[in-house]
C-alpha cells in the first residue's frame, strides 16, 4: 500500500473517530518524515489489518518520562519502547550531558534480559558515540543497581539502563541517570525530555557499535566493574552469621550476575538456584502467569516450593532488573508453614536489623538516616526513632528521592538504610538505586540471626510489632490500561480533589494531604496547613533537592478509634504502569497485640482501601 493511500487511510479512520486527532496527526508524521521511514512497513500492516486500537494507543502521545524514566509496551509509534523512541532519549539525554558535563563526559549504559533489551542497549551506545561522548557499555547483561554504582565509579556524566524492571513480558525502558548516580528528579527530568522532544523527526546519526570500539569512543565494560560493584555491596554486610538456608530465584533475569555470586562471596554456602528460573528468558516461560514481580506472590511460588522440599528457611527473588526483592519465609516457631512477606515486612526487618546491630557494634551514630516514602508502612520511621536514628519519611514515591537526599548530604553515608513498599532496599550509600543484591545479603543475614536465636523472621517480626505498634499495610492496584484507561484515573484524581470523602471506613477524615501543590485541607476543602519543606533532621536545613519535587498524590490521614491508633490512605497513579495505587496503613499502639486485635485492625484498614477504590471510582463517573 503506497503512502498516500496509508495516509488516506489515516484519514478516513479519523473520520470515522476510529483514531483521534493527536493520533492521526502524528501517524501522518511517521509515515511522511524521513526520520520514522524504517517504521513505515509495520504501521502499514497495522493499517492493512485495520488495528485502529493498537494504532490509538500506539500514537496518541509521546512516552513519558514517569517514576522510573520511560517505560512501555514494545511496538510502532511515540507511545512505544522501540529503536527510533529509544534513539530519541538516548540522544535527548546526550544533548543534555553535553550541555551541563561537557563534550569530553561519558555515559554509562546497562541492559536486562528482556526481549530487545541487548539490542536498544546497542542502539544508545552508538547514538551516545556519534554525538561526541564516550559510551561506556557493558558486555552483557547487568543489575540497575550496578549501573548507578558504575556511573560514579566511571565519573561518567549520565548512566542508561534498558529495562522495564518488573513490568509484564511485553514491555521495556528507558531508564536515565545523572551524575550523581540517581534517576532523574525535577526539575532534570523535564529539561531531558524536552531535549528528547527536540530530537523528534530529526536525522540522529550513529556510530556503528564495531567502529566505536576500533575509534575508543565505545568501550565495553565487564568483569572489572563487576568486582568493584560486588565489593561496594559486600561492604554493607552487618555480621559473619552465615548459617540459614535459603532458595533463590532471579525470576530469567539479571541477579543471576549479583544475588548469587554476592551471597556465595559473603560465606552463604547453603544457597539453592530454582534451576527453571535461571536462564536468561524475556519470555519468562517458568514463571507463573509470565510476571516476573517478586512483588506478586505467584512470582516466587517455585521458590516457595523448592524451599519446602529442602527445608530452607527463606526462599527470595528478585525481578529481572534485580533492584527489587520478594521473600517467603518458613515460621519455624509455629506451624512450620510458608508465608509471604509484604514489602513493608521486609523493610521493616531489614531496617530492624541494620539498626540493631550497629547499635550492638556501637556504631550507630545520632546523625545516621533512614530514608522512607511517604505511602511506605510508618512501621519504619518509628523503627528509626526507636532505635535513636533519624529518619526522613516523606519522600515522594521513587528511589530516585532517595537518591536525591544523599546528593544534598555533605556525608551521604549518614544513610544506612532506605526503602519504599514496593520491595525495594539498599543498606547504605554505595549505589544511588534500590538493590536486591544487597538487601538479599542484609536479609540472609537477618535469617541467619534469627535462626541462632532460635526463632525465625516472623517472631522478629513480632517483636517488631511489640517496639511500634501492629501495622497491616495494604496496596490495591486498580488497572487501567490504554488512553481510556488514563482518562479515567485523571478523571479519579480530579473527582477526589473536588470532592473529599468525611469517612472512610467509618473513621473520620481528620485532613488531606496533597502533593502536587502542598496544600493541606480538611473535608470542607479549607486550607489548614501547608506541606512544610523536608529537612536533614541532624542539622534543620533544607534539602533543596527535592523543592522542585511534586506528584499527583493524595494522602488522607483518618481518625483511630478502640485499639486502632491511627490510620493513613493515599492514592496515586503509577509512574510505571497503567494503573491507579490505593493504599491504607492502620497500627496499634506498641506493645502485645492478640490475634483478634490483629484481625480488627486487618479488616478495618481492608474496609478504608476499599471505601476509598470504591469512592473514587464514583466521583470519576459523577465529575
Amino acid at each position: 500500500m503506497p503512502n498516500a493511500q496509508l495516509i488516506a487511510a489515516v484519514h478516513q479512520a479519523r473520520e470515522q473517530r476510529l483514531l483521534s486527532a493527536e493520533a492521526a496527526d502524528n501517524l501522518v508524521r511517521w509515515l511522511t518524515e524521513p526520520a520514522y521511514r524504517a517504521s513505515v512497513p509495520e504501521i502499514a500492516a497495522l493499517i492493512h489489518s485495520q488495528a485502529w486500537d493498537v494504532l490509538e494507543d500506539g500514537f496518541y502521545t509521546v512516552l513519558p518520562f514517569g517514576t522510573g524514566g520511560r517505560r512501555g509496551p514494545r511496538g510502532v509509534g511515540p507511545n512505544r519502547i522501540n529503536a527510533r523512541t529509544i534513539a530519541e532519549s538516548a540522544r535527548g539525554l546526550a544533548d543534555w550531558t553535553i550541555q551541563h558535563h561537557g563534550p569530553n563526559s561519558s555515559i554509562v549504559i546497562a541492559y536486562d534480559t528482556r526481549h530487545a533489551s541487548t539490542e536498544l542497549s546497542r542502539v544508545c551506545a552508538e547514538v551516545v558515540a556519534a554525538s561526541g561522548l564516550t559510551a561506556y557499555l557493558y558486555d552483557g547483561f547487568r543489575p540497575t543497581p550496578q549501573l548507578s554504582f558504575t556511573v560514579r565509579l566511571l565519573e561518567a556524566g549520565a548512566g542508561i539502563v534498558i529495562s522495564a524492571s518488573h513490568n509484564p513480558r511485553s514491555d521495556n525502558g528507558f531508564k536515565a541517570y545523572g551524575p550523581d548516580g540517581g534517576q532523574l528528579v525535577p526539575p532534570v527530568d523535564a529539561e531531558v525530555m524536552d531535549a528528547v522532544e527536540r530530537t523528534m523527526g530529526k536525522d540522529i546519526p550513529r556510530l556503528p557499535l564495531e567502529e566505536g570500539v576500533r575509534q575508543g569512543c565505545i568501550r565495553m565494560l565487564g568483569e572489572r566493574e563487576d568486582v568493584a560493584y560486588r565489593s561496594a555491596v559486600l561492604s554493607t554486610s552487618r555480621s559473619t552469621r552465615r548459617a540459614a538456608r535459603i532458595v533463590y530465584t532471579p525470576l530469567h533475569g539479571a541477579g543471576i550476575r549479583s544475588v548469587l555470586p554476592i551471597l556465595h562471596a559473603a560465606g552463604f554456602e547453603d544457597v539453592h538456584l530454582v534451576e527453571a528460573q535461571s536462564e536468561p528468558d524475556g519470555d519468562f516461560p517458568n514463571v507463573r502467569n509470565n510476571i516476573p514481580n517478586p512483588e506478586e506472590p505467584a512470582a516466587l511460588a517455585e521458590a516457595a516450593e523448592l524451599a519446602a522440599h529442602l527445608g530452607a528457611d527463606i526462599a527470595i527473588g528478585t525481578d529481572p532488573d534485580a533492584d527489587r526483592l520478594g521473600c517467603v519465609a518458613k515460621r519455624v516457631s509455629s506451624d512450620q508453614t510458608w508465608d509471604r512477606l509484604t514489602g513493608n515486612q521486609i523493610g521493616a526487618l531489614l531496617c530492624h536489623y541494620v539498626l540493631s546491630e550497629l547499635s550492638r557494634q556501637g556504631r550507630l551514630r545520632p546523625d545516621n538516616l533512614v530514608l522512607t516514602t511517604t505511602v511506605t508502612s510508618p512501621m519504619i520511621g518509628k523503627l528509626a526513632r526507636f532505635h535513636g536514628a533519624g529518619v526522613i519519611e516523606d519522600l515522594l514515591v521513587g528511589f530516585k528521592y532517595v537518591a536525591c537526599v544523599m546528593a544534598d548530604l555533605p556525608d551521604p553515608g549518614r544513610v544506612v538504610f532506605a526503602c519504599e513498599e514496593s520491595h525495594g532496599y539498599l543498606g547504605g550509600s554505595y549505589t544511588r538505586d534500590k538493590d536486591g543484591a544487597g538487601a538479599a545479603l542484609l536479609l540472609a543475614e537477618a535469617t541467619a540471626r534469627a535462626r541462632e536465636e532460635g526463632g525465625d523472621l516472623w517472631r522478629t517480626l513480632d517483636r517488631i510489632f511489640e517496639m511500634v505498634g501492629y501495622h497491616c499495610d495494604l496496596m490495591y492496584p486498580h488497572l487501567s490500561p490504554g488512553k481510556s484507561g488514563m482518562e479515567h484515573i485523571a478523571r479519579m484524581l480530579a473527582g477526589l480533589r473536588a470532592s473529599t470523602p468525611r469517612s472512610l471506613g467509618s473513621l473520620d477524615v481528620l485532613r488531606v494531604t496533597d502533593r502536587l501543590d502542598g496544600t493541606v485541607y480538611d473535608v470542607d476543602g479549607n486550607v489548614i496547613g501547608r506541606f512544610e519543606p523536608i529537612t536533614d533532621p541532624a542539622t534543620g536545613v533544607v534539602l533543596q533537592g527535592l523543592l522542585p519535587a511534586t506528584d499527583n498524590l493524595l494522602v488522607y490521614d483518618l481518625a483511630g478509634t478502640g485499639s486502632l491508633a491511627g490510620v493513613r490512605a493515599a492514592v496515586r497513579p503509577s509512574g510505571t504502569e497503567p494503573k491507579c495505587k490505593f493504599y491504607a496503613s492502620g497500627w496499634t499502639l506498641p506493645g502485645p497485640t492478640s490475634p483478634a486485635t490483629r484481625r480488627q485492625v486487618d479488616a478495618q484498614t481492608q474496609r478504608v482501601v476499599d471505601e476509598l477504590l470504591a469512592y473514587a471510582l464514583a466521583v470519576a463517573e459523577t465529575g
